[in-house]
């Protein structure tokens, strides 16, 4: 039985730590506070720094997110950016 813990924030600022979503997945979704999703991918693998889909940065705040993970197994959950150094 293997356990998957998604982190909880991510600090896309350039210093090396918790820059990005630290995952593999078949699919991620990030979602807005107003329910509008504002980034997904397939075959996804340590992609998402704060960015939309157009590659606009994302500011600061609370996001969520829909993650199918390789085995099929889907996970809800919040996660928050903060590019404060």
């Amino acid at each position: 039985n293997i356990q998957c813990q998604i982190q909880k924030g991510i600090s896309p600022n350039g210093d090396g730590l918790n820059d990005y979503l630290e995952l593999t997945a078949e699919r991620v979704e990030i979602f807005n506070r107003y329910g509008g999703k504002v980034y997904s991918k397939d075959s996804y693998h340590n992609d998402w720094f704060g960015q939309s889909d157009s590659g606009s940065i994302l500011p600061d705040g609370t996001y969520y997110y829909v993650v199918r993970l390789l085995g099929g197994e889907l996970k809800t959950g919040w996660i928050y950016i903060n590019k404060e150094n």
